[in-house]
């Protein structure tokens, strides 16, 4: 039931200052405050870059008309890979268009910094700018300007692979300090933590003291682990107690990404991962996680097909949708591909990984079960994260553009998994708060305004696994105070900060 917005805060806008005119005023909204508390009718008013009250607000420069639409918290993209989408495309369209103001990078073990200028880096960010450490992308990114707040850790596979080379194995006692000389460096740069991604190269042969010690680097600066855990399928609870062995040990909070078990024979088991993380948070390790709401996971074909190692049966549900060597491919199925080129489904996908620009090959994997995904959802702890790898070509998974629509849409006014409340809450105040942005994640005064307006009737993710759409329903969008999407459409502005930890 909806609480009026003066039952709500208890105070006037006379109280706020008589005669105050501010910048902008948005009329008749039901609030969603991002607490996960009750909605509430009332305006919100915007006065430099930040909520200057929440009642019945007196005259604006402007005003947007909010009837029948949802205001809530700007969204928090817990888990993005939009490092270098922040600089090649800085207006950020694809997650402005879903209501998201702040995205988090660096994820993965990837990050955009430490960089070497002219030196492109073999892995999913294709990092090629003029910046070296964390402060001087910072520094480009603010130079022209990025659409929408960002947040970054520091990628331990970024740090490792320009000090010893990306098939670097178990490195030395005198390496590894500098790796984490390398991590010190970011986090004095206000990164948030540092993220790891343990099937990657040079990630996947790191130990477990390794990474203690890597980990270990960002705990005195209060940071976070951030981690593509080693094992999401057969060995998922061996995994997860790897990464909350070496909280306990440093006593780091970890935050497990895209949370997920994959293979139909591991369908159903999702539960007792979940079981065994309530454990060990009972036990006093900080473990938070993100989840994306879709069926198929997405990355680099070649790191989940090693040539001598094809396996056959994972490689029937893969989807080809970035592809250099083989453009015609991109959107269809390996098994169809297979059957048109005349070839087993061993060879097109040793072809495929094996081709000169085999490392810029991006696949979907359908093997996630809707059912273990919603009750990832559905936990208390779990955060909204895109996931999405931004790309110009092809046809990219649907998350990239859909999936902050797709928890309000189809899951939360379609099929109610969630209430509207509780989807909001995971989307603004719990990243926020697990980020520690301290000024977002909640409509407040004082607080940031970043705001999103939504239709709750129309609001949904467009895009299919064959092809990209922008989804309905997100109206208005404002960063740090400006007009960053009216009507759906797209300013220009770039309002976004790049937000350090704390």
């Amino acid at each position: 039931m909806c609480h009026r917005l003066w039952e709500r805060f208890g105070q006037s806008d006379a109280a706020a200052g008589e005669g105050d005119v501010y910048d902008i005023a948005i009329r008749g909204a039901l609030i969603e405050d991002g607490s996960g508390g009750h909605p509430f009718e009332g305006d919100i008013a915007v006065e430099g870059g930040h909520i200057a009250a929440m009642e019945r607000v007196g005259a604006a420069r402007a005003e947007i008309d909010a009837e029948g639409l949802v205001a809530a918290p700007g969204f928090v993209d817990a888990h993005t890979h939009d490092d270098m989408e922040l600089h090649s495309n800085p207006d950020n369209p694809s997650k402005l268009r879903q209501g998201v103001t702040t995205v988090i990078c660096g994820s993965c073990g990837f990050s955009a910094f430490p960089h070497v200028p002219g030196r492109r880096s073999p892995d999913l960010l294709s990092v090629d700018g003029r910046w070296r450490t964390y402060r001087e992308y910072q520094e480009v990114l603010t130079g022209h300007g990025i659409g929408t707040n960002a947040a970054a850790f520091v990628g331990h596979n970024t740090v490792q692979r320009l000090l010893l080379g990306i098939d670097s194995t178990e490195p030395s006692a005198r390496a590894l300090s500098l790796v984490c000389d390398d991590i010190r460096i970011a986090m004095d740069d206000g990164a948030l933590g540092v993220s790891t991604g343990l099937i990657y190269r040079p990630g996947r042969n790191t130990s477990t003291a390794a990474l203690t010690r890597i980990v270990g680097a960002v705990t005195d600066y209060g940071g976070m682990h951030s981690t593509h855990m080693r094992d999401e399928s057969d060995g998922l609870l061996e995994a997860i107690a790897e990464v909350a062995s070496v909280s306990r040990e440093t006593g780091t909070a970890l935050q497990i990404s895209h949370l997920k078990v994959i293979g139909e024979h591991n369908w159903g088991s999702l539960g007792a991962a979940l079981d065994q993380i309530d454990r060990f948070r009972a036990d006093g390790i900080d473990i938070g996680f993100d989840v994306y709401p879709y069926i198929a996971g997405s990355g680099p074909l070649a790191t989940y097909f090693p040539p001598d190692g094809i396996d056959v049966a994972r490689a029937r549900l893969v989807q080809i949708i970035r592809c250099d060597d083989y453009p015609h491919f991109e959107g269809r199925r390996l098994p169809d591909i297979a059957r048109e080129e005349g070839t087993s489904l061993r060879d097109l996908t040793r072809r495929l990984v094996t081709a000169p620009n085999a490392s810029e090959t991006l696949c979907n994997i359908f093997e996630i079960h809707e059912d273990d995904m919603l009750e990832a959802l559905s936990h208390p702890v779990a955060m909204i994260g895109s996931d999405g790898i931004p790309q110009q070509a092809g046809v990219p998974h649907p998350r990239l553009h859909g999936t902050f629509p797709r928890i309000l849409g189809y899951y939360t006014r379609d099929r109610a998994v969630l209430s509207q409340s509780a989807a909001i809450n995971k989307m603004t105040s719990v990243p926020a708060t697990r980020y520690g942005l301290r000024d977002r994640g909640l409509l407040r005064p004082g607080f940031a305004a970043d705001v999103v307006l939504f239709d709750p009737i129309t609001i949904a993710d467009c895009g299919t696994y064959g092809s990209r759409a922008d989804p309905n329903g997100i109206r208005h969008v404002l960063v740090n105070g400006k007009q960053a999407l009216i009507d759906g459409d797209l300013t220009g502005v770039r309002a976004g900060q790049v937000l350090r930890r704390g």
